[in-house]
């Protein structure tokens, strides 16, 4: 059901109240418009500084800018009725006010008659609570925001020539970049990107994003992240990419005319140190979309209830932002949920539920990538299907893995790795991760300058050999964790097949 359906609904069921949240008062009062229009219904704006006035002639009523005579003018009127009252929220302190509010209420039930408080946060009291309904006014759709492009290249077509270079296709993918923008924010971005050059073209889909990146930096709860290699430069995981590879296209407009749904996301289990979060930062780039990180840690707050209104925030930002990725790096960290502890009077386990429940019931397409390092500490809810699509398991690089591993980060470091006897350090190398292979190569690089020589391969087995990996110092954790995800997960590699006795 769209916006304007549900708020008629509303106003047809005779609420004499209805609490409408947004940020948008002239967006949703063109809305109002429409539905009152619709519904052959008078419609009236109130403010404190303009009183009050009925809507399209806008000839204000004397004498009504003080809210309670504000309220006695409204009561005094017969028929039906929406009066839409931007400012009255502000002063519910005054019990007068909320008295007048329930002594109105029986007689609009009688007939259609609705008084509307708007507003970006509406708190009712107590008393008129019951008698209301409550309704989130949303951001623009995408059709909404379609028109509004057009608008924009329209209007400034008139001043001087446009050249939009986008194809049907960029045009949507540009449409989808401005979701989570309110109007006016998506007029301005589009504004400022076309005003650029005087075009439209590929290129300024990315600058649409940077106009999301600053609203992040202001909540200051999640994280934009720079993109990572390409998945195709990572070395092993041949199972998930391939997993990726198929969903690449899965947000796109054919997917969606073909039936294909989104995917929802991953839970990437696996040893420390062997590239979970490295996956997690190139999937977005694989996939040309944003990346955002959530830290649950930022989230908590010392003051009753605000810890669950930063996470509402945090999500709803992700949804702005959507399509995009978001990645929980170390899931079980954040959350610290147990069944019976009950030393933060219940907080992570209402976190915890919030989560679950989005991640369950989320409609934007958000694609989360959750790490998790030790699985006992996550409780069995969060890994059942349909909270993630898949649950892989990222294990120790094999020995070819580890060849491969070796030569990504030599080219990062600008060494030819066919310089190097890359079979000798994959065998060398035997228990290590990615993390720990990556920290040997810069490790040898030290060393050789040290020595004022170049890098060569004797030099990076001396760093193997003169440490122990985790795999050793922490034998039997990893063992346990190899054995709850043998017949749980998918490995993100192929097994290496057993050498013939």
């Amino acid at each position: 059901m769209g916006a304007l359906a549900e708020l008629e609904l509303l106003i047809q069921s005779r609420y004499p109240l209805i609490a409408i949240e947004t940020f948008e008062e002239g967006r949703l009062q063109k809305a109002l418009e429409e539905v009152t229009s619709s519904l052959r219904m008078p419609f009236w704006v109130w403010t404190t500084t303009s009183g009050l006035a009925k809507v399209p002639a806008l000839n204000n009523m004397y004498d009504t800018h003080e809210p309670l005579k504000a309220l006695n003018s409204v009561a005094a009127m017969t028929g039906e009725g929406l009066f839409l009252m931007k400012d009255l929220h502000r002063y519910f302190e005054r019990p007068e006010i909320v008295r007048k509010l329930r002594d109105v209420a029986p007689q609009f039930t009688m007939v259609r008659r609705v008084i509307a408080l708007s507003g970006a946060k509406v708190e009712l009291p107590a008393e008129l609570a019951t008698l209301a309904g409550f309704f989130t006014f949303g951001l623009p759709s995408t059709e909404e925001l379609r028109a509004i492009a057009r608008k924009v290249i329209e209007t400034l077509s008139r001043e001087a020539p446009v050249r939009v270079e986008l194809s049907a296709e960029e045009f949507d993918r540009m449409v989808e970049r401005m979701s989570g923008l309110t109007a006016f924010e998506a007029e301005r971005a589009l504004t400022k990107v076309i005003l650029r050059d005087r075009a439209l073209r590929h290129d300024d889909l990315e600058l649409l994003v940077e106009t999301k990146k600053e609203l992040l930096k202001k909540e200051g709860l999640l994280e934009y992240l720079a993109p990572e290699e390409n998945l195709a430069e990572v070395g092993g995981f041949d199972v998930l990419k391939d997993w990726l590879w198929k969903r690449k296209k899965a947000f796109t407009r054919e997917a969606k005319q073909f039936g294909i749904q989104e995917p929802r996301g991953l839970l990437l289990l696996g040893v420390q140190g062997c590239g979970k979060t490295l996956v997690a930062k190139t999937v977005a780039k694989a996939w040309g979309l944003p990346l955002l990180k959530l830290e649950i840690g930022r989230l908590y707050d010392k003051f009753v209830g605000e810890s669950e209104k930063n996470l509402e925030k945090a999500l709803g930002a992700a949804e702005r932002m959507a399509p995009c990725v978001l990645m929980i790096d170390e899931i079980e960290k954040g959350l610290s949920y147990s069944q019976s502890a009950e030393a933060d009077a219940g907080l992570s386990r209402r976190i915890f539920g919030r989560l679950l429940g989005w991640l369950q019931d989320r409609k934007a397409p958000v694609f989360v990538v959750a790490t998790c390092n030790n699985i006992s500490q996550l409780p069995p809810e969060l890994t059942r299907k349909g909270r993630f699509d898949e649950i892989f398991f990222i294990d120790l690089p094999s020995r070819d893995e580890r060849g491969d591993i070796f030569a990504v980060h030599l080219k990062k470091r600008k060494r030819d790795p066919g310089g190097f006897d890359l079979d000798a350090l994959a065998a060398a190398s035997e228990g290590f991760s990615g993390a720990e292979i990556e920290q040997a190569v810069v490790s040898g690089l030290t060393t050789a300058f040290s020595r004022s020589v170049e890098l060569t391969t004797g030099i990076l087995l001396g760093e193997l050999t003169a440490t122990r990996p985790l795999s050793v110092t922490r034998r039997e954790e990893i063992e346990a964790l190899r054995e709850w995800a043998r017949d749980r997960t998918v490995m993100a590699s192929t097994p290496t097949p057993a050498a013939p006795a």
